[in-house]
């Protein structure tokens, strides 16, 4: 219960800070082994539009 308490469950892509976007695309390239899916792809985007500005 203090673990769902601490952090947010299903945080959307385009709320994600950098670092969140880099922590959630090591633990996706973990898991499905590879970028392929459709999330890894969105998080790729917000990765490339956090590092524009």
């Amino acid at each position: 219960m203090a673990e769902e308490s601490e952090k947010a469950k299903n945080k959307k892509v385009n709320k994600m800070s950098l670092a969140e976007v880099d922590a959630a695309l090591k633990k996706t390239e973990e898991h499905m082994k590879g970028l392929g899916s459709a999330y890894a792809h969105a998080l790729l985007e917000r990765k490339a539009e956090l590092q524009k500005k």
